[in-house]
């Protein structure tokens, strides 16, 4: 008699197995591998069939018995891991990320975790992830679709890109992210080959979308640009990764494309998919244990089932509320909302620093003044010059005296041999301690590349340039405070809800500090508006300063008291 002990029915058979499904997630991925050799060269497949092929390698000692002459290439998992942790890859990393790349997805998030079915996290994006934190100069080497140009800039850096752009995949980024429609196609022979995963997908989206929404931004930018649309058709749908409930997909689609949106707008991450799948990875068994789906009958569980699914939800949704109105009163207290390049410079040369404010320059370039929430930190200087393949353009970071405090080329196009030394920092250190004071140093002075004459001349134009840009200092005469005598003066103003009382320090002619005795306007809409606006008339020494979106009331008043303190004393 056989010893096989069944189980009680209902049974459903399927020719479905891991091996096929794996495959068949391979095959979607081919239209994205095409568009990313179409976009990035021959050198792009170099990194996606390197990748496959180290984490062949790596996982054949681990599990050698899914290996044979029939099977050279196992069970498909381990290609699936090196094909989608080869698309996460910038088509200029080093030839060697692929292997290091392979080595961090099979051997550490993989087996570490005791191999297939068992490991927390999704192999590819911890790999990813482990790459921008340890070695983020060689994952973001970005370049320019069809051409060797190098950019340092994506549409979630700045990069100006439209939709049709976006969707077609010709700019800026990893060789897998890009391409939309690529990206639908593969998605789309998934689903008709029976690899259904709506729920995560989906759900990802549409939160990422609303979010996005919620904090200001373009919900169709934020689906069409950087990795959101890879992430949540591949990434976020890996099936050891992600709950096994229905609900609890949802609940795992809706955290994933919520935090994915707040990590590009509050972090100095703009591709945020990366890490929020990774929490997200770390979130299933709680999820799992949570929220899971009830036997037919069980009206109670089912209940349960949604409450829980909703709290969760709702907690995300607290979370982010929290964060946007932290970052709205913030922004509305000085009037500004910094996006894109400004936002991504502002917080690598200027950690801690919270606004940006545009001062007038000449043509062709951009200044931003950049504040905490205390003062003025210093400047971001954005200007190009023409090099011997195309345009060079640079930021330099200025502190309070307006001297280079440092320098960095955004985008070149030069030779990558010689031209391209123009971006080192052995060249670009001559130009630190320049100021708009002589800015025809950067050229009389300049100690160019041998080889590279056109490239470093066009730098230093470019920085010449960048330097000729006048902050509208208030003649000491004109000021307001000009005539007024030493000590504390007391002025009051009409506001939005009643008087505005302040007192105005004042010493050797300079208004020093500007202190609100008492006001009658809402709390949380004037104090942010007062704090910005005390920190521009102490900068600029001025009262005329612009009224603050959203508290003009609030603003006038102020301007109103700090003048009548400043009459009064006369």
């Amino acid at each position: 008699m056989s010893s096989r002990a069944g189980r009680p029915g209902p049974h459903i058979r399927t020719k479905e197995s891991v091996e096929s499904i794996m495959w068949a997630i391979v095959l979607a991925l081919i239209p994205v591998t095409v568009a990313a050799v179409i976009f990035f060269g021959l050198y792009a497949l170099y990194l996606v069939v390197a990748t496959t092929v180290a984490s062949i390698v790596f996982e054949i000692p681990f599990a050698p018995k899914r290996f044979s002459l029939r099977k050279p290439w196992g069970d498909g998992s381990a290609a699936l891991t090196g094909v989608l942790t080869g698309l996460t890859l910038a088509p200029g990393s080093p030839w060697w990320i692929p292997f290091l790349a392979a080595f961090l997805a099979v051997v550490i998030a993989k087996h570490l975790f005791g191999g297939l079915g068992n490991n927390l996290f999704n192999p590819a994006l911890f790999a990813r992830g482990a790459l921008l934190l340890g070695w983020p100069g060689h994952v973001v080497n970005w370049r320019e679709p069809f051409t060797d140009a190098v950019t340092t800039a994506t549409p979630l850096e700045g990069l100006e890109a439209g939709y049709l752009e976006l969707f077609l995949g010709n700019v800026p980024g990893s060789i897998g992210e890009t391409s939309v429609i690529a990206i639908l196609i593969g998605a789309a022979f998934m689903s008709a080959r029976g690899i259904r995963s709506e729920r995560i997908s989906l759900s990802f989206l549409a939160s990422a979308a609303v979010t996005a929404f919620l904090l200001g931004a373009d919900p169709l930018f934020t689906l069409l640009s950087g990795s959101v649309m890879f992430a949540g058709f591949f990434m976020a749908t890996d099936m050891v990764t992600s709950p096994m409930s229905r609900t609890g997909r949802i609940v795992f689609g809706v955290g994933g494309g919520v935090l994915t949106v707040l990590i590009r707008e509050f972090t100095i991450y703009p591709a945020g998919a990366t890490f929020a799948i990774l929490i997200m990875n770390a979130a299933t068994p709680l999820i799992d244990w949570l929220v899971q789906d009830p036997k037919f009958g069980e009206v109670t569980r089912r209940n349960l089932r949604w409450g829980l699914a909703a709290t969760l939800v709702g907690s995300l949704v607290v979370f982010a509320g929290i964060g946007y109105g932290t970052e709205m009163a913030r922004e509305m207290g000085h009037g500004l909302y910094v996006t894109g390049a400004v936002r991504q410079d502002m917080r690598a040369f200027f950690p801690g620093a919270r606004y940006a404010e545009p001062l007038e320059a000449p043509e062709g370039v951009t200044v931003e003044r950049i504040f905490d929430d205390d003062r003025q930190r210093g400047y971001l200087v954005y200007g190009s010059a023409g090099g011997y393949g195309g345009p060079i353009r640079l930021v330099a970071a200025l502190d309070e005296e307006r001297r280079i405090r440092d320098v960095r080329v955004r985008e070149h196009n030069e030779s990558p041999t010689l031209g391209s030394r123009i971006a080192e920092p052995g060249f670009l250190e001559q130009f630190i301690g320049l100021t708009p004071d002589e800015p025809e140093r950067a050229v009389e002075e300049l100690e160019v590349i041998t080889g590279a004459t056109v490239s470093s001349r066009a730098t230093a134009n470019a920085i010449e340039a960048m330097l000729g840009f006048e902050e509208p200092d208030v003649d000491p005469k004109e000021a307001p405070a000009a005539d007024v005598p030493d000590g504390t003066h007391r002025g009051t103003g009409r506001g939005y809800g009643g008087d505005i009382v302040v007192d105005v320090e004042v010493s050797g002619g300079r208004i020093n500090d500007i202190e609100v005795v008492t006001h009658e306007d809402t709390e949380n809409v004037a104090a942010p508006a007062f704090d910005a606006l005390i920190r521009e008339m102490i900068d600029r020494q001025t009262t005329d300063v612009d009224t603050v979106s959203g508290a003009t009331g609030s603003s006038r008043g102020l301007r109103e008291a700090v003048e009548d303190a400043l009459w009064e004393a006369e």
